[in-house]
């Protein structure tokens, strides 16, 4: 051998070694790594096998190898690392349903080394004890670690020994939370993150303990830094995954983590049940049954498997099954309240409320709740929520002072009990008007009164005649000036980005002063969820519900219609259109506010069309079906006679004829269906020489926000074919949003020179001349939009907006008109059009505005008193009287002259000059 190989073989034998070694292998460990940790360990050798064995195990555990991790840790719990293998042998254990073994292996592990080496044995086995032992036991295992962290030396003198351990202060946290002690577990928890931010371990518990609260942002917050360092940690995939779950029902990307935790640990028990958790909520049952077996077979004493099975229980009304489930929750965490919990979330889910309360209550009957008021506290939180949504606000507010009383840390609970005592009665009042209870910001009620009840007693009677069913009341109607009021009593929380909720017998809602919002159509909306909720028993289908409540809005109401026909053209070409059996997807795993906008527009396409083909009556038919327990399937195949195979085929039959010669023609890039970058990526892998793949790739690219990439691959793209649509249309893009808005102009010029056109294409046009300073250009490119499609309200707006009011003034008021008349929520250009109308004293055409000026911006002054006066110019004096009496109600300081144009009218005069009134204060 030459001196040289032997040289080269000593370095690579080092390099081995290094490899080997105990850091490495945690690192890759702790970097998701799974393989490289097996590899490592395998190859360790000496003094550092026994700590390498540990580690290969952890690493079998995290990826489902329960076996080989067993045949590993077996031989390890007699040596001189038998403290860690034990600790991981129960957590083992645990995984896979050996409850008793798992508490034997953790006290075996303590007892080994009743100090420091045994803290994370101690932190898990407390974690398991919280839920089934007393606190007598808790307290004994608890004890010790507290006691350390009392005796510690003071933080200012000395090195900080045991309070410089982030590991040691996190099982702390877990025995000071095991004994209800949640201010003490936070302290020790920031103090562990204090010492180490990225920890996995106290973000973890930190996260886990802000869910027990409702405290949602800080928890996402830790799960969030842990996947950051580790986007492969399968608890920290896990416990995002139930956050999305519980604090927004993010099912879309809920179940993204837990695919991408099973494919980590394909046979992770509680990752199987929570998935099968989330298949339920998008009611397929038989994908929710599937997952649960898969978890069964695994740990068939799970308690996510136990909660799983109770929800299933419920969505299918089996009572039977529900106590059974029940009571192997009780069995495997006998001091828990977590499947009521679950329940209570899912009982939200489905509209439940009054069921909810029952099961809430059943279990507050329960001994080991009974006698434990802070065990008791989350149940009496959720029995306070769900009476407070079935309109009971007495029985709701005492629930929840029970409940704060035993824990003064539930955020909503603390939320919903300021807000009854004291933000509504300081701002709110109620009026008994027919079959409801009307609620009312009290600076706002002297306008409201006079419109309200009206509009809830047309709609009203109207559905009971249609319908044939008379909801249930008294039915609550609560109007909130204040979106964070709103939010707060719908939700217990400040922020929910809805207008309008339904809880069968309560409708929350925005009132015009907390935004520029229809409130009659959201009410109108909300009311129909009365008629389709209660006549459902709950368990109608939200698409169905949706789109019924959209049709009784807009189909006595055209104006109130939404326009997003481009959105679901797109929606059908793009292959985005769930099947109607699976239409609850649209809802559940819409990935944006424009998703969620376009599910409702389809929901209510597809309700119309199915009124249209069989009527009403069969239609509704269904609701009474759904109580049964029918499925989606079911209940339409018996009420409309045909398979909803064939529905559906008929449906899209349908859109194709309808939207297809409107906009089959346009060039408009769809950008929704780029939302994975994987499959164009492997597209453009396999096909590098094609223009349209590397396109494509480029579009997705650019979607994710990676524009770097994205450009490549357009130059890419161009440079295989100039011509091609798609890249030229990102560059186009691209080059507006950046510096490059000539060169952006050019790239559209050439598109039109090829032939395209379409509303992404001008509306782009008219953006990139506007930052040019070409006006005329931009109004082109704005009629040519309106043109090609003027359905769309902000194309109209944007029109508006580029017309110069004094040189082209009756185009302008066109441009509005068609807004407002598009746009029911559109508050600005509504007073935009009525001052301009008025103006150009064109009276008629501003009386024909006194319903949307009602719907959407009541309170107006100065609208108001314009169009009064265009009501009596146009001989309808009582109309006019009305609206002047309305502009009294508003306590304006002009009242006096007010009440003399009134007197004028009365006495059959009819003065042609409107009363002085301030401008209109837009709201939007």
């Amino acid at each position: 051998m030459t001196r040289g190989g032997g040289v080269a073989l000593a370095v690579l034998f080092a390099s081995r070694v290094a490899a080997a070694d105990p850091v490495a292998i945690r690192g890759a460990l702790a970097r998701g790594a799974y393989d490289e940790v097996e590899r490592l360990g395998l190859a360790a050798r000496g003094g550092d096998r026994a700590v390498a064995q540990v580690l290969m195990a952890e690493g079998r555990l995290a990826t489902g190898r329960y076996e080989l991790a067993r045949a590993l840790l077996t031989p390890l719990v007699r040596g001189p690392e038998g403290v860690r293998a034990l600790t991981v042998l129960g957590e083992l254990e645990w995984a896979t349903g050996r409850p008793e073994e798992a508490r034997a292996a953790w006290e075996a592990a303590i007892a080994r080394a009743p100090g420091r080496p045994s803290d994370l044995a101690r932190a898990r086995l407390l974690r398991v004890l919280a839920v089934r032992a007393s606190r007598e036991v808790l307290r004994e295992v608890a004890n010790p670690l507290i006691d350390a962290y009392n005796d510690a030396a003071p933080r200012a003198a000395g090195p900080p020994g045991v309070l410089g351990d982030a590991n040691f202060l996190t099982a702390v946290a877990e025995a000071t939370w095991a004994l209800g002690a949640l201010r003490n577990a936070a302290t020790a928890l920031n103090e562990a993150l204090a010492v180490a931010p990225s920890h996995g371990e106290a973000n973890l518990t930190q996260a886990a303990l802000m869910m027990t609260t409702e405290d949602y942002a800080p928890a996402g917050e830790a799960v969030t830094a842990v996947l950051a360092a580790q986007p492969r940690h399968p608890e920290a995939l896990l416990l995002r995954a139930r956050l999305r779950l519980t604090s927004n029902h993010d099912l879309t990307r809920a179940a993204a983590d837990l695919d991408a935790l099973l494919a980590i640990n394909p046979r992770h028990a509680a990752g199987l049940a929570v998935r099968g958790m989330v298949a339920l909520r998008d009611d397929d049952v038989a994908g929710a049954v599937q997952h649960f077996a898969a978890s069964e077979r695994v740990n068939p004493r799970g308690l996510d498997l136990a909660i799983g099975r109770a929800l299933l229980a419920f969505h299918r009304n089996d009572r039977d099954a529900l106590a059974a489930a029940l009571a192997a929750c009780r069995r495997e965490a006998p001091r828990s309240a977590a499947v009521e919990e679950a329940l209570g979330d899912f009982a939200d889910w489905e509209h439940r409320y009054d069921e909810a309360a029952t099961l809430m209550r059943e279990a507050l009957s329960l001994p080991v709740f009974a006698g434990d008021p802070r065990l008791a506290s989350r149940v009496n939180a959720l029995y306070g929520f769900n009476r407070l949504r079935v309109g009971d606000e007495a029985g709701g507010v005492a629930a929840l002072r029970l409940s704060f009383a035993a824990n003064r840390y539930n955020v909503r609970a603390s939320n919903l009990l300021n807000f009854y005592e004291q933000t509504l009665p300081a701002g709110y009042v109620v009026d008994t008007v027919g079959p409801f209870r009307v609620r009312y910001h009290r600076d706002e009620a002297p306008v409201l009164r006079r419109y309200v009840p009206a509009m809830l007693g047309a709609a009203y009677d109207e559905m009971v005649a249609r319908y044939g069913f008379t909801p249930e009341g008294p039915l609550s109607i609560e109007l909130y000036a204040r979106e964070e009021d709103f939010a707060v009593r719908t939700a217990g929380e400040p922020e929910i980005g809805v207008q309008g909720v339904c809880f069968g017998r309560v409708v929350t809602a925005l009132s015009p002063r907390a935004g520029a919002f229809n409130w009659s159509q959201i009410v109108w909306h909300e009311l129909a969820h009365v008629f389709a909720i209660q006549r459902s028993r709950s368990r109608v289908p939200r698409w169905f519900t949706e789109g019924l409540s959209e049709w009784e809005a807009f189909h006595g109401h055209p104006r109130w219609a939404r326009e997003e026909d481009p959105a679901l053209w797109a929606a059908l070409r793009g292959q985005r259109l769930p099947t109607v059996a699976s239409f609850n997807r649209a809802f559940t795993h819409a990935r944006s506010g424009r998703a969620m906008l376009v599910a409702y527009y389809a929901a209510s396409q597809l309700m119309a069309f199915m009124i249209a083909q069989y009527g009403f009556e069969r239609v509704a038919s269904a609701l009474p079906r759904f109580a049964e327990g029918a499925s989606t399937a079911e209940a339409l195949e018996a009420s409309l006679g045909v398979s909803v195979d064939a529905l559906d085929a008929a449906f899209r039959r349908d859109l194709e004829a309808r939207l297809g010669p409107r906009y089959r023609a346009h060039f408009d890039p769809d950008l929704e269906r780029f939302a994975s970058i994987e499959p164009f990526a492997r597209a453009a892998e396999a096909s590098p020489r094609v223009a349209e793949a590397r396109a494509e790739l480029a579009a997705a690219r650019f979607t994710h926000g990676e524009r770097d990439a994205a450009r490549s691959e357009l130059d890419a793209a161009l440079a295989l074919d100039a011509t091609q649509p798609l890249a030229r249309y990102l560059r186009a893009l691209m080059g507006a949003q950046g510096e490059a808005p000539r060169e952006a102009l050019a790239d559209l010029e050439a598109l039109f020179a090829q032939g395209l056109d379409g509303p992404a294409l001008r509306s782009l046009e008219a953006r990139v001349a506007s930052r040019l300073g070409d006006r005329p250009r931009a109004r082109r490119a704005l009629e040519r939009l309106t043109a090609l499609d003027p359905t769309q309200g902000d194309a109209w707006w944007s029109l508006a907006e580029a017309l110069d009011p004094a040189a082209m003034p009756r185009e302008r008021l066109a441009a509005l008109a068609e807004v407002v008349r598009r746009d029911q929520h559109h508050r600005e250009a509504l007073g935009a059009l009525i001052e301009g109308l008025s103006e150009a004293r064109r009276w008629p055409e501003v009386a024909e505005l006194q319903t949307p000026l009602i719907e959407l911006d009541p309170e107006n002054l100065g609208l108001t008193l314009r169009v009064a006066h265009a009501l009596a110019q146009s001989q309808r004096r009582d109309d006019s009287l009305r609206m002047y009496e309305t502009a009294l109600a508003m306590a304006p300081d002009d009242a006096a002259a007010i009440r003399a144009r009134m007197a004028e009218l009365r006495a059959g005069q009819n003065p042609t000059a409107p009363l002085a009134a301030p401008a209109p204060a837009s709201r939007r």
